[in-house]
């Protein structure tokens, strides 16, 4: 039996995931750079005889070093945190740099890799050298690989001279090959190789003379911080001059392996690992006293979830503990902290759950104005499936009253309480309406007028579970051909066991002008009543549709989301992102089109940015935009 090592290389001061098999070992790379006790389960790179320190310049290969002076193995391999090999036989599909490109690294993941050790076994035996499959300098828009590093922007081609120059004068068996590297087409990328234990240590003697010649004959003490990381860049490049080498000797069993990317490959933090699994932060015991209320964001969502979540504690009550979950998979740690650090108080917790994991395989369509994240919330089913139901809010509310007055909402065994969807209703309520049937046809429902707006949702968890699972909820999505997305899956899933809210608890605002007077109107004559009512004394106002207050300080309950952005940090940063859509010499489109006036400009520029390109709705707007130009 063979001993095969994979040195897996991780930043210091890192949070990356470690995968689990006997032939990885997790090495931090540059250890001396670290600011922390070494993580249980990495090895340092800083023991025995090794260059850690010099991390910044020789990169990834301070792991090769430390590996070569301090490891005993039959086979040696290196990859990284974010790039494994696949040991699958079959080729899989990749992109044009030559990736096979994951956005986690599942269980799924793992086996369509075969990152198991009885299959990585048998494809490293089988070979004396594996390398990462060779890109070609095409794909990098150069003719060559000299090409391609002189085109780098922080890169220098003497740097390659003077390499070429070392490989002359040290190892000039090797010049004819590395010249032929450097002219030809092929790059082979990341420093990722495994090799036989002999040829390992003849590489590894060889690229260190070739380096360590080079630092002392180099200056790197003005290159930017990628360029000081040149002598890590040289070492890529020698692998490949390495490889070429033993291609002509036509003596061993030489392969190239497919390499895959995964672009997430963070460590959860410990509330979304264990919310993830269900577990409770709380002690559940007191599961029952607690407002669990939920949201849905991404990071450039992040100024308008922190207003709504401050509308949301500034009617807390004290009589209650609540605590705040905002699903996401890209918002940062700081923005986090930033929240927890302004809302976290004696009755209020928050946490962020990032869900990406669980989401990533699904299609998640977004529709015109409505995004991805409208989809999390089918994930609340298991994420919290310790509380007996969830209040679910979508982030361009702004509330008014105690989110606990809503939650406690009599249920019974319904699945879920929601506002009628007035405007839904205005749209079927239409002679010869198209939306009605669509509703009869797809959604199988024969009182349109009974359909529910789900922004504003109480969410019968354990009703809901019993029903259906997040699996199937997802399927449905998957499928392509609900209108508005996630709030069709519901209306078909709880139709008739249904909880309708008062609709003050959801109230839709007057989006663009247009909504009220030219949709609403149409509803049945005690849905308009009970939405004009509504509009007296909202509990929630909810900007639903492509006009946000954000954008249009004219928009309908406007001055109420301004009142509470006024309030934030992010109320100057908003004005200014408002101001350059409409300011007339704001923004290029404007110098290219002078004569569209204000008015024109501003639409032209909403019409872009909110109307996916394709969507009956940008058609929509295009003809608007055309009819309005010829009147100004």
């Amino acid at each position: 039996m063979n001993d095969i090592k994979v040195y897996v290389t991780h930043s210091p001061n890192g949070n990356a995931m470690r995968i689990e098999n006997s032939l990885f070992c997790h090495v931090i790379a540059g250890s001396d750079f670290l600011k922390q006790p070494v993580p249980q389960g990495y090895l340092p790179d800083n023991q025995g005889e090794n260059i850690s320190s010099k991390n910044k310049s020789y990169c990834e290969l301070t792991t090769q070093y430390w590996a070569w002076k301090n490891q005993q193995a039959d086979y040696y391999g290196f990859c990284h945190y974010r790039r494994y090999f696949s040991f699958n036989r079959g080729t899989l599909p990749e992109t044009k740099w030559g990736t096979i490109e994951y956005d986690y690294l599942d269980e799924q993941v793992a086996a369509e890799l075969h990152l198991n050790e009885k299959d990585m076994k048998k494809y490293i035996e089988e070979y004396d050298f594996l390398i990462a499959k060779g890109v070609n300098a095409d794909c990098m828009d150069s003719k060559t690989i000299y090409d391609q590093y002189n085109e780098a922007s922080d890169l220098h081609i003497e740097d390659v001279d003077l390499l070429l120059k070392i490989i002359d004068e040290r190892h000039p068996y090797l010049s004819s090959v590395a010249r032929r590297f450097f002219h030809g087409k092929t790059f082979y990328p990341c420093n990722m190789f495994i090799m036989k234990k002999e040829l390992f240590h003849t590489y590894s003697k060889l690229l260190f003379d070739v380096l360590g010649e080079f630092e002392r004959c180099a200056n790197l003490s003005d290159y930017s911080r990628e360029g000081y990381r040149t002598i890590g860049h040289l070492g890529e490049r020698m692998a490949g001059i390495y490889y070429l080498y033993l291609k002509e000797k036509q003596q061993f069993r030489l392969g190239e392996i497919q390499i895959a990317l995964v672009h997430h490959a963070d460590k959860e933090d410990e509330c979304s690992a264990e919310l993830a699994d269900g577990v409770m932060g709380e002690d559940e015991s007191a599961v029952g006293q607690v407002v669990p209320v939920v949201l849905a964001a991404n990071q450039k969502y992040v100024p308008i979830l922190y207003i709504c979540i401050q509308s949301i504690v500034e009617h807390l009550s004290r009589e209650y503990q609540y605590h705040i979950y905002v699903f996401h998979t890209d918002i940062t740690k700081e923005s986090q902290d930033k929240f927890r650090q302004h809302f976290v108080g004696d009755n209020v917790d928050l946490s962020f759950v990032n869900v990406g994991k669980r989401v990533w395989r699904h299609v998640l369509q977004a529709k015109e104005h409505i995004t991805t994240e409208t989809y999390y919330r089918f994930l609340i089913l298991d994420i919290l499936k310790c509380y007996p139901k969830v209040v679910y809010l979508d982030c361009d509310t702004i509330v008014c009253r105690d989110v606990a007055e809503l939650y406690h909402t009599e249920l019974k065994d319904n699945l879920i309480a929601a506002v009628v969807d007035a405007d839904f209703a205005g749209q079927c309520n239409r002679k010869n309406s198209e939306m009605r049937q669509y509703c009869l046809d797809v959604l199988k429902m024969d009182n349109p007028f009974l359909y529910f707006q789900a922004g504003v949702l109480v969410m019968n968890v354990r009703e809901l579970r019993k029903q259906i699972s997040v699996e199937q909820l997802f399927d449905m999505s998957d499928t392509g051909i609900y209108r508005f997305s996630d709030q069709d899956i519901l209306n078909i899933v709880c139709k008739g066991r249904v909880t309708y809210l008062d609709m003050a608890w959801n109230v839709l605002s007057d989006c663009n002008n247009f909504r009220v007077n030219e949709v609403i109107r149409h509803a049945p004559y005690y849905i308009l009543d009970a939405y004009e009512e509504a509009r007296k004394e909202p509990y929630i106002i909810h900007y639903a549709g492509f006009m946000k207050p954000w954008m249009n300080p004219k928009e309908d309950y406007a001055q109420v989301f301004w009142q509470a952005a006024r309030r934030t940090e992010y109320y100057e940063a908003l004005l200014w992102d408002m101001m350059e859509g409409m300011c007339p010499s704001g923004g290029q489109e404007r110098k290219e089109e002078p004569e569209d006036g204000l008015f024109l400009g501003t639409m032209r520029k909403i019409m872009r940015h909110v109307f996916p390109k394709g969507s009956k709705a940008r058609q929509w707007a295009i003809q608007v935009y055309f009819k309005l130009k010829k009147q100004y």
